[in-house]
């Protein structure tokens, strides 16, 4: 029977910091980035903490990307690996705060950094080039594959079409140039936008990639999506519905068409839920669902006419994602508000399936 054991779980950070995201070094050193300051509207700039017992333990390093004062700017980098794992990669977003109110207003740009000495020092930001203008939501790290292509993705935020599309930048040179970008989730009805996107490699040239599924102009939620790319991320399937009303989902490759998954539930029993599924080219099939983590609260979708973006500013937890351990384990991370402090949580994990 497939099954998740929870083996560990505790708090890493209590800065008003959100969106963490793991890598593990060759050595098994663990380095996490977070945001410090804002909670989930970022603030600030990205710190790192680094563990040597498999994320039992974790000490603050220092910062990865501070936020600046001339010009005014605030970041939010998340982490990645290289498959040699000589590189890592923190890749983001670098706002410059204005007058916006809402989600898809204002600056920003997609910037990363490296790191080539396992975490310890970091190189200036480099910007990531993208053929649109406005806002931009980055929500995952670079996807450096087997091949040695690295995939940046984004989502475009224009007014009313908030997640248009989710476009990835394509390197072949580790990082120097991104000459090309591909189109990863686009509506061709126009009827759903998608952010919040999460890729990964499930097999040399075969890529998911999952989405927080909405509704142009009023933002509502649907069925969180996924697409395959057969062809190492330069063209992708039609985008195909889960199971899952999810929002913010990752997707982590167990072998063949078998997923560990993490989510966000906002509606109902709130929670970080944990799911066991297989895919195809057009079905999901869960086989094992439970709570990762508790809030202890439920929050009712609301009635009547509201949108999307207003519930935005309502977050209390999110940005779940996890990484295979070298021991065969899994390590969660996930923000979310405890005892009246937006901070990071860590979650250790076995799968039995």
């Amino acid at each position: 029977m497939a099954s998740v054991e929870i083996i560990g779980t505790g708090r890493l950070d209590e800065r008003d910091s959100a969106f963490p995201q793991a890598a593990q070094l060759p050595n098994g050193d663990i380095l996490c980035s977070f945001s410090v300051g804002g909670s989930h509207s970022a603030k600030g700039g990205t710190d790192w903490a680094r563990s040597t017992d498999g994320g039992e333990t974790w000490e603050l390093e220092g910062t990865l990307l501070p936020q600046t004062s001339n010009p005014a700017t605030t970041n939010a980098l998340k982490l990645s690996i290289s498959p040699d794992g000589g590189t890592v990669y923190a890749y983001g977003f670098r706002s410059y705060p204005s007058d916006a109110k809402r989600f898809g207003e204002g600056k920003n740009e997609a910037v990363f950094c490296r790191s080539t000495d396992g975490g310890k020092t970091w190189s200036q930001p480099e910007v990531v080039p993208f053929p649109v203008e406005g806002a931009l939501e980055v929500s995952h790290g670079i996807l450096p594959l087997s091949s040695g292509r690295l995939l940046a993705p984004t989502a475009t935020l224009p007014e009313g079409r908030l997640g248009e599309q989710v476009i990835a930048a394509v390197s072949e040179d580790g990082g120097k140039t991104w000459p090309k970008h591909v189109v990863v989730f686009q509506d061709p009805e126009e009827r759903f936008g998608y952010f919040e996107q999460k890729l990964a490699e499930i097999s040399p040239g075969h890529l998911i990639a999952t989405c927080w599924t909405v509704t142009f102009g009023d933002t509502k939620d649907q069925p969180d999506s996924f697409a395959l790319s057969h062809d190492d991320g330069l063209t992708w399937g039609p985008p195909r519905p889960t199971e899952f009303m999810g929002q913010t989902m990752t997707p982590i490759p167990l072998g063949g068409d078998r997923l560990l998954v993490v989510y966000n539930k906002r509606y109902g029993q709130q929670g970080v839920m944990m799911a066991l599924v297989t895919f195809s080219e057009e079905a999901w099939t869960t086989h094992f669902h439970e709570l990762m983590w508790d809030p202890r609260r439920t929050r009712e979708k609301p009635t009547g006419e509201y949108t999307g973006v207003e519930e935005l500013s309502k977050l209390e937890f999110g940005f779940p994602t996890a990484i295979r351990l070298q021991d065969g384990t899994f390590l969660a991370t996930h923000w979310s508000y405890e005892d009246g402090v937006s901070g990071i949580r860590w979650t250790k994990l076995r799968v039995d399936w």
